[in-house]
């Protein structure tokens, strides 16, 4: 059993077909098929299900591949350690940061990088929370920073850096357009435009609706659905359609003068999602990581530091 074949059926349970893990290797199909199947030979276990349409991991195999995943991960901090013990604060750090929060926060630390980091390349990537695990789990990413608490059966180590206050914004053909303040009993569920599922601040924005009595009245009958991964293209939405959506607080940071009064404040305790840094323990780069969350907490407003007595809202998100 060698580490290559491990990352060879690691791959194709994520792809779930010989083809496209084979592009992603760079080999052929039938080299491929053969370490597999040499990788079972010595189990004596089957790893996978030809049976089907797509290649699905068998009960057994989910055991196995979720111990390789650990020691691959492992196997990749080694290189990067002895990278790291060769030249200090150098290498790569790769950071997967939330499509909800990476427009509107590293434009606030961009520029300060290059002073902390004079030879540590960072490189950022914009993914939603699922595939942010994901890849921490596999080593392609070192950290991420997503909205949390979460719930997972790996042990990652999470560090809150701020806590984002949630607004209503609300288009002035609306009835809340004359409040400075809505009480989410008000709202009605049929005239919230929402984010695509699998957005945490979607489960957010339904939790908080759920929790604090928004009307659940029937489905519009408009001809015009919209969903999006973007909350630019939401509040777009808004402002020329009408209706509501909300808001992470950073995103109003950004919102023109002529727009501010289109910002609604929460009636009640103040709801918050709580933005932290996360990654598996003992991470070879635990120190650059925390370097780069200094960097953060030193760029962003001050008051977003302190939870206070805000009510931090559960994410629903849920990842074996």
């Amino acid at each position: 059993m060698t580490i290559q074949q491990l990352d060879y059926a690691i791959k194709l349970a994520h792809f779930q077909s010989y083809k496209r893990a084979a592009q992603e290797l760079g080999i052929s199909q039938p080299a491929l098929s053969m370490q597999i199947q040499k990788l079972e030979e010595e189990l004596s276990l089957v790893l996978f299900d030809r049976t089907r349409k797509k290649v699905e991991v068998t009960e057994k195999g989910q055991l196995i591949l979720q111990k390789a995943t650990i020691l691959l991960n492992e196997a990749n901090q080694i290189h990067q350690l002895a990278h790291r013990l060769h030249n200090e604060m150098s290498g790569e750090l790769n950071i997967g940061i939330i499509p909800t929060l990476a427009p509107y926060l590293v434009p606030l630390f961009i520029n300060q990088l290059n002073n902390t980091f004079d030879r540590l390349k960072i490189n950022i990537k914009e993914a939603l929370t699922e595939e942010i695990i994901h890849d921490l789990k596999v080593g392609t990413l070192d950290g991420g920073i997503i909205s949390t608490p979460i719930r997972s059966s790996y042990h990652f180590q999470t560090q809150p850096l701020f806590y984002e206050g949630f607004k209503v914004f609300v288009s002035p053909l609306h009835a809340l357009y004359a409040k400075d303040e809505v009480d989410i009993s008000e709202i009605s569920m049929k005239d919230v435009w929402l984010l695509k599922e699998g957005n945490c601040f979607r489960d957010q924005v339904n939790n908080i609706c759920e929790l604090n009595g928004a009307k659940k009245e029937k489905e519009s009958q408009e001809l015009f659905y919209f969903e999006s991964n973007s909350i630019e293209s939401l509040s777009r939405i808004v402002e020329f359609k009408g209706g509501i959506t909300f808001l992470p607080e950073l995103t109003t940071l950004h919102i023109s003068v002529e727009k501010e009064d289109m910002i609604k404040e929460l009636a009640g305790d103040k709801k918050m999602r709580e933005i932290s840094l996360i990654n598996l323990p003992n991470h070879v780069r635990a120190e650059d990581m925390q370097a780069f969350a200094e960097v953060i907490k030193r760029n962003i407003p001050r008051h977003l530091l302190n939870k206070g007595n805000g009510q931090t809202v559960p994410t629903n998100v849920d990842i074996n």
